[in-house]
């Protein structure tokens, strides 16, 4: 089934959308349907327009799909979503996760310090466990160190978002040193509930911000998978610019496209 399909969820509300293609027929629309909380049934085709799919190389352009979702589910609460096909099976897309939560939030963005260790472990826990990594290797040594290899740097290069209490997302810039210390390598993670919220693309300009005034910065990379195209245009709008010559410090997985940004513009 994963190498049948493939697609991507762009966003989730207002509305849900993105886009799949079945690669036994790849000219035929895919129809699936969407289930939430177990109960709300709806069909969704997948036949609308997507030429930066196409382009992209992957199929298409008629595989998008866009499903306004019923105002009374934007009521903050989470909410538990199944995208399952004609024949039963479930559908799984790039960027796909349930539970979501749904509605307005406020979120507050600022560094992360030692202060806000307990509430890192937990945020880390859950963001490593997609790197297969043991949760319970994340111990308060772990994350002390963690926090103090960026704690106090001028501007802050360890950013946190904070949704009343808790701490869903983070965005960082590890800095080289040596000869490299002009180079940073940029990370950036949000929980799969507070996803599609705008909250990456505050983290990034509130690190990149805190980059310019740390100064002494020439280089920020990333990796991107090449079908999150939502990612590649937030990125693309913060600045950052395809780049296939990374420095040997950004771990780059298979297939993974790599991308900089300069606080001048790669131009100066």
């Amino acid at each position: 089934m994963s190498n049948r399909f493939v697609g991507h969820l762009d966003t989730v509300e207002p509305a849900l959308a993105g886009w799949v293609v079945d690669r036994q027929h790849p000219g035929e629309p895919v129809r699936f349907t969407l289930i939430i909380d177990g109960v709300l049934r709806f069909t969704v085709v997948a036949d609308r327009k997507r030429t930066d799919v196409s382009a992209a190389g992957f199929g298409g352009p008629n595989c998008g799909f866009e499903l306004v979702l019923p105002a009374h589910l934007f009521d903050g609460a989470t909410h538990d979503f199944e995208l399952v096909l004609g024949d039963g099976q479930p559908l799984t897309l790039t960027a796909w996760y349930s539970p979501s939560v749904l509605g307005p939030l406020s979120a507050d963005i600022a560094p992360i310090i030692t202060a806000d260790l307990d509430d890192a472990v937990d945020l880390l826990r859950q963001t490593h466990v997609k790197s297969g990594l043991d949760p319970e290797a994340i111990s308060t040594g772990y994350v002390t160190g963690w926090i103090r290899m960026v704690d106090g740097a001028a501007g802050g290069l360890l950013i946190g978002a904070r949704v009343g209490k808790r701490l869903v997302g983070y965005a960082m810039l590890e800095r080289g040193s040596g000869a490299a210390a002009a180079i940073g390598v940029g990370a950036l993670s949000v929980l799969r509930p507070y996803r599609h919220k705008g909250l990456g693309e505050r983290l990034m300009r509130a690190l990149l911000a805190g980059v310019c005034s740390a100064g002494k910065i020439d280089e920020v990379w990333l990796s991107v998978a090449p079908e999150n195209l939502p990612a590649r245009r937030l990125y693309e709008k913060l600045g950052f610019v395809d780049h296939a010559d990374p420095p040997p410090s950004l771990f780059v997985p298979a297939s993974y496209l790599t991308m900089l940004w300069q606080p001048l513009g790669p131009d100066r």
